[in-house]
């Protein structure tokens, strides 16, 4: 079995030690940035920090925020130039980065190396207009 590597940043794991150290490296960049008020480009790959949600009215979409590694970046206007997100824990859902940079400190702080991930409430009481 080939010997894997582990980010200490984020838990995810590479074939070579060289991957791990330069997606530690990449994380504490994007971190470092955001916690200086600036809002980074982003490349598929990086990891960055999504907040969680609840909802009363479609709970089968309740969501556990934590660390999150982004799949697509895109361009858009909204009252200015906004950088959007893709994520693979959340891949129906664009985040809006410019807004999620600034909560980057806070996000560290309350999730630290757990994993977003969806966490659904199927119960017909939570769901009355989705299912």
């Amino acid at each position: 079995m080939a010997e894997q590597y582990q980010c200490s940043e984020t838990g995810r794991t590479f074939p070579s030690a060289d991957e791990a150290r330069a997606s530690e490296a990449r994380f504490r960049e994007i971190q470092t940035q955001c916690s200086g008020g600036r809002v980074p480009d982003l490349r598929p790959g990086d990891v960055i920090y999504l907040e969680g949600a609840r909802y009363i009215s479609h709970g089968c979409d309740d969501f556990c925020g934590g660390l999150a590694e982004v799949s697509e970046v895109s361009q858009g206007k909204s009252k200015g130039q906004v950088s959007r997100v893709r994520v693979i824990q959340q891949p129906g859902s664009m985040y809006d980065w410019n807004r999620l940079a600034a909560e980057q400190p806070n996000l560290r702080r309350e999730y630290g190396t757990k994993w977003a991930h969806p966490d659904p409430d199927n119960r017909p009481e939570f769901n009355g207009y989705w299912l």
